[in-house]
């Protein structure tokens, strides 16, 4: 994950709501009834969904405008947010996305005084750091979206830079290649791209991934179906890239349209790997081949895991590698006959080679692994947090597990298969997230000075108290709590409760200087570990999808009980936000417990389930949470939709619910059904605010320092104002 995506989970920690003048406007009733397989679900709210709808749009700006004007009118917070830039602006610059190359740094780095990650690169750790590729520079004069990097990939040999760049947040990128000597770019350029560009060892060609064009009028669901992976010669129109897999394009083997291709190289392998994933599902078919052998969609592929039920599946967390190539041996994370993972190798070079363990199972599970010139890293998880493991390839080596110089995760790791430079990105509780070196002969982890330093990087005033809290069913679920030491227990303070809980994603520790604006203000930010997560492996993951996904928020609201009985906080001062499938987790449990929870934001959250499959990203869904289409489906995604079980008079929480504009993963109608539902039905009095922002896409990705900042003060505002902080109660 990167470091921008851990200030994300804080930018996305509160908000304020206030009344001004008005009301925000009602949204008009025009119910629709769907039976699913007998059982009859009224949806007053189904004519949202077509956001295109002159009614929709009148609604949600009206309602985008209310919150905005409620929010500002907040007394204190001209000065929250005039804070909140002064602590993520301390830094002299937030770095990203690091990949070493042939011993050159390159990284995504947010000057100090800048609103957008730009491109550099250095000549070792300790270069200078030059700028490549800066996207402030991309828009036009009357192009009022921001532009970012959205993923980037060095050629090995450094001459060029394939980059994707998306704007407002859309996720819907543009490849560019950046010649680095003549310091702009090629004249080639690609549209509705994925995915990284994974270079041949030459640096003469790239493998990338496409969308299928769609004609107009084409249903949402259609948009991620049908990807296909092509091979691109440098300097050649893009016109002529053959494809090489995708549904209907390779000979060696079939993809359905729901299945997403991909190719992984390594500069130091003779061979590519084509990755076959079915969404969701963190399974993959796993086939290799010759890179050089690869020209069209004729190429012979060995199959190494030809169904999703051999050797391969994903770690603990699908945004990190499960397979790495360390020259022409393939090694990867098995779950096959290892439910918490070893670690398998297969010599490509040798056609009569079979598996054989390299890392065996242990009491922990192993959550990715990585490859460098002359050892393999791997990650293993305990409750969110990762510790880092080496093995070096030289004859007789051991395992030995890396020790870090303060207690912590290892994020992600960047390798250079040229050299021994590795970069372990490192966060925790009680410190901003740095960059660590590891000495390729004796271990050691040493700050290697990629994150520069900023004032408020190491907090002295924060303690962390890790705990086990009994669920609903007597399941003992890992609690973090963040607090400013020396707290009295005496239910007094405020506390913030945040969770997740789905696709086998961990709640890791975080910092950053952000944080700050919520210590300032309040003593307590606790990190629930609930089920659907991957704090111990697929078996926590299994415990909290499809039909079993009700213990995700059971699990959530014991832990926010155990923090008002154990005093951290009481229910008039307890803060819980969540984002995205996190939303299932907040909206189930405030509907479960309204008098649990003293305010609640909700950001960009998946609300109704049962309708999510016809949206873009809702088939890649579907092994997660599971299909209308089937009786058992329909059951799960019922009783885990938010917006199905609001009921009408019920005293829920006030709530600030974030939508945006250009989402792709959850449509902007998600997040305004569950608004317009609970403004019309809750009768605590409280505010149901819908926060629209415009020029963004999914929780802040690819969001400018400007909007975090306002993603930050809008959130803290708004819970401080509902848990009676003195300097943001309205003036009358």
């Amino acid at each position: 994950m990167k470091r921008s995506q851990y200030l994300l989970w804080l930018l996305l920690a509160c908000t304020p709501a206030l009344s001004v003048a008005g009301q925000p406007p009602l949204a008009p009733v025009h119910p629709v009834t769907d039976d699913y397989f007998g059982t009859k679900v009224i949806d007053n709210y189904r004519w949202m969904e077509n956001l295109n709808d002159p009614q929709m749009q009148r609604w949600m700006k009206g309602q985008a405008d209310y919150t905005r004007a409620t929010l500002d009118a907040l007394p204190g917070y001209p000065e929250l947010l005039t804070r909140i830039d002064e602590l993520n602006s301390s830094e002299p610059a937030e770095v990203t996305d690091v990949q070493l190359v042939a011993g050159r740094y390159y990284s995504l780095r947010t000057p100090h005084d800048a609103q957008s990650p730009k491109l550099y690169v250095r000549d070792g750790v300790r270069g200078e750091d030059r700028l490549l590729v800066d996207p402030e520079r991309i828009p036009a004069a009357n192009d009022k979206s921001h532009y970012s990097i959205h993923s980037y990939r060095p050629s090995p040999d450094g001459r060029y830079i394939a980059y994707n760049v998306s704007s407002g947040g859309s996720e819907q990128s543009t490849l560019h290649i950046f010649d680095v000597q003549a310091g702009k770019d090629l004249p080639q350029s690609l549209a509705n791209v994925s995915g990284d560009a994974p270079w041949w060892r030459d640096g003469s060609s790239f493998f990338y991934e496409r969308r299928q064009e769609l004609p107009a009028g084409t249903p949402p669901s259609e948009k991620y179906k049908n990807e296909y992976v092509a091979l691109h010669v440098t300097g050649r129109n893009f016109d002529a890239d053959p494809r090489i897999i995708g549904n209907g394009v390779s000979t060696a083997f079939k993809l359905d349209p729901v299945e997403y291709p991909e190719i992984v190289t390594s500069s130091n392998s003779h061979y590519a790997i084509a990755m076959i994933s079915p969404g969701s599902d963190p399974r993959l078919r796993i086939y290799a081949a010759p890179v050089a052998s690869i020209k069209d969609s004729k190429t012979a592929w060995r199959a190494v895991a030809a169904s999703y039920d051999d050797q391969f599946i994903a770690g603990d967390d699908t945004d990190h590698p499960i397979i790495a190539l360390a020259g022409d041996t393939l090694y990867w994370l098995s779950r096959k006959h290892a439910p918490r993972g070893e670690l398998l190798k297969l010599d490509l070079s040798r056609p009569d080679s079979k598996p054989e363990t390299v890392i065996a199972q242990g009491k922990l599970p192993i959550s990715a692994v990585y490859a460098g010139r002359d050892a393999i890293f791997w990650r293993v998880n305990d409750a969110g947090a990762n510790s880092i493991h080496r093995l070096r390839l030289a004859k007789d080596a051991q395992a030995e597990t890396l020790a870090l110089p303060y207690p912590g995760d290892v994020a992600d790791v960047s390798t250079d298969v040229a050299g021994d430079a590795v970069a372990l990105f490192v966060s925790s509780y009680l410190r901003s997230p740095a960059y660590l070196d590891v000495d390729a002969q004796t271990g050691k982890l040493t700050n290697d000075g990629l994150q520069p330093a900023g004032p408020y990087d190491k907090p002295n005033d924060l303690a962390v108290d890790e705990v086990k809290v009994k669920s609903w069913d007597g399941t003992l679920v890992p609690l973090s709590i963040v607090h400013r030491k020396g707290i009295k227990l005496d239910g007094s303070s405020t506390a913030m409760i945040t969770g997740y809980g789905a696709y086998g994603v961990s709640v890791s520790p975080f910092y950053v200087p952000g944080m700050q604006s919520w210590y300032d203000h309040a003593q307590v930010f606790a990190f629930a570990h609930v089920r659907g997560g991957g704090e111990y492996g697929e078996a926590w993951h299994l415990a909290g999808y499809k039909a079993t996904k009700p213990n995700t928020w059971k699990d959530f609201i014991a832990c926010a009980q155990y923090l008002v009985d154990h005093k951290y906080t009481n229910p008039h001062k307890l803060f819980g936000w969540a984002q995205s499938a996190g939303g299932i987790l907040l909206g189930r449990a405030i509907e479960e417990r309204p008098d649990l929870f003293a305010v609640a934001v909700d950001r960009v959250p998946l609300t109704d389930t049962l309708r999510f499959e016809t949206t873009a990203n809702g088939p890649d869904n579907v092994p997660e949470f599971g299909s209308v289409k089937d009786k058992e489906g329909f059951e799960a995604l019922y009783t885990m939709s938010s917006y199905a079980h609001v009921l009408d008079g019920a005293k829920y929480p006030p709530i600030l619910i974030y939508g945006g504009a250009n989402d792709q993963r959850v449509p902007a109608w998600e997040p305004a059904k569950l608004a317009a539902r609970l403004q019309a039905a809750s009768a605590s009095g409280k505010p149901v605010l819908l926060r629209v922002d415009y020029d963004a896409g999914h929780t802040g990705l690819d969001a400018t320092r400007a909007q975090s900042d306002r993603d930050i003060a809008d959130m803290l505002a708004f819970a401080l104002w509902q848990t009676g902080d003195p300097a943001f109660q309205p003036k009358h």
